[in-house]
């Protein structure tokens, strides 16, 4: 079996455990709260994202009401969650841009949206392909990272080299699908 064919029954593997994959993050209703949200969610569970993201948004729920928040008030919304002072601060700037650029809408391109604050190569792929299937790129994170290391799919501890070599590894197509479950299977089928 080659490197290739190994993946794709990996992936066919996992995707049979988990039919319906899907975001975990709750409480956005727009791609605009949905980008905040996984910005929100770096070094922090769904769990913990969801428990803010309601009141956030109840209070703030777009980027022109975001854009004119008090920081401090944003803190406060925010501060259950890992680095909220960082994150607070960067969801505002975003705001501040889409509102201002991009008529409050998040770019449905990779590059433009890395251009915003706490919004990295992960950040950018997992939105645009759980959104749109966009196949831009793999996002890694720490899930994806255990499962790729643990089937041999890479060698490297870099996020944005192991997204490199499951996009050499897997066709395109498949990319959008390997975030949400490989993050799926982390979480819920390996040990802790």
């Amino acid at each position: 079996m080659t490197k290739k064919e190994k993946a794709m029954k990996v992936l066919n593997d996992i995707e049979k455990m988990f039919p319906d994959a899907s975001t975990e993050l709750e409480n956005w209703e727009t791609p605009f709260q949905f980008l905040i949200c996984i910005i929100l969610s770096a070094q922090t569970t769904d769990k913990q994202v969801n428990k803010v993201t309601g009141k956030l948004f109840a209070k703030y729920p777009n980027a022109k009401t975001l854009s004119k928040a008090d920081i401090e008030d944003v803190k406060n919304l925010v501060n259950s969650i890992n680095y909220y002072k960082t994150k607070a601060k960067h969801i505002i700037e975003t705001a501040a841009i889409l509102d201002k650029k991009y008529d409050g809408n998040p770019p449905e391109d990779v590059e433009k949206l890395q251009e915003l604050p706490g919004v990295g190569y992960k950040t950018a792929n997992v939105f645009l392909n759980e959104l749109y299937e966009a196949n831009q790129g793999i996002g890694v994170d720490t899930h994806v990272r255990k499962v790729a290391k643990m089937y041999g799919l890479t060698k490297h501890d870099d996020p944005e080299k192991i997204a490199k070599d499951l996009e050499k590894i897997y066709p395109k197509e498949v990319w959008y699908k390997i975030n949400r479950l490989f993050v799926l299977y982390g979480r819920y089928k390996m040990k802790k």
